[in-house]
């Protein structure tokens, strides 16, 4: 494929991603300027690799569909962190996940974990979803071994827990967790069990004020 064959398609892409915008709602979208975005579009300047990275980011295709490279157009919203390198992953991206977890409920950020009427730290974060509380305990318990196992615990859970969305960790679902949290915790258990809680095949079970368990009437040893 020549050169003038890949900046057409590169060219062709942008605007069939820009739409039906105009250039200067574009500029904006990709953090650029009317005047690069004009240049741009008429041939004149190829995109430079800091407006191919904000167009993948904010349209959610790849780079390489952008240059020609590849056909595949979209790339999944969700982080495959599995993928993700410690050589590749951004602040950007740290702080992208940071945020979808404090969306979530998943984090508390500016935990105050100091005692009663002290300043909270805005750096301190408290997990407070059970899912992932429970991966970190492993993360610690396995890491402490040998390189070997820890790769092998790792890959293993990520296929596990790869089909679950993350969750709205509410006060019901996290009243729900802590109800039918599996006495022998595993990840294919706790992946059962959250998979239970998304499709809402489980409930809160009612408790009195006085912190006993409301018993139904229609038990059979009663």
């Amino acid at each position: 494929m020549s050169n003038k064959t890949e900046t057409n398609i590169t060219l062709d892409r942008i605007k069939e991603l820009k739409g039906n915008d105009s250039q200067e709602v574009f500029a904006q979208k990709i953090h650029t300027t009317q005047s690069n975005i004009s240049k741009m579009l008429k041939g004149m300047t190829p995109p430079s690799a800091a407006t191919l990275t904000e167009l993948a980011k904010t349209y959610h295709v790849s780079v390489d569909w952008l240059l020609g490279l590849s056909d595949e157009k979209e790339i999944g919203s969700k982080v495959q962190s599995h993928n993700l390198t410690a050589e590749t992953v951004t602040y950007a991206d740290t702080m992208a996940v940071l945020d979808i977890l404090y969306q979530k409920g998943s984090i508390d950020v500016g935990y105050d974990n100091n005692g009663y009427n002290s300043e909270p730290d805005p750096s301190t974060i408290y997990v407070r979803d059970k899912v992932l509380a429970y991966f970190l305990d492993n993360r610690f318990r396995y890491s402490g071994g040998s390189q070997n196992i820890y790769d092998i615990w790792l890959k293993q859970a990520m296929a596990i827990y790869d089909k679950y969305l993350l969750m709205q960790w509410t006060d019901s679902v996290k009243t729900i967790y802590e109800q039918n949290e599996p006495k022998s915790l595993s990840d294919e258990a706790i992946a059962s069990l959250i998979d239970d809680i998304a499709n809402k095949r489980l409930k809160v079970v009612q408790t009195r004020s006085d912190g006993f368990i409301d018993i139904p009437d229609d038990l059979p040893f009663q």
